[in-house]
């Protein structure tokens, strides 16, 4: 796995996130640097999300 300096410089996790603001960081992230995997939990949160069951 590599990482993506310039990325992780450029795309900090904010303090405190919510969920919304995980999500939206681990896709980026994983768009841009293959540093590690992205947490199982965000990635049963996206699924259930595809699949239309909001909470």
């Amino acid at each position: 796995m590599s990482i993506n300096k310039e990325g992780h410089l450029k795309n900090k996790m904010p303090k405190n996130p919510a969920l919304e603001e995980r999500i939206n960081w681990h896709i980026t992230h994983t768009k841009n640097c293959s540093c590690r995997e992205m947490p199982e939990s965000i990635r049963r949160e996206i699924e259930k999300r595809k699949k239309g069951e909001l909470k």
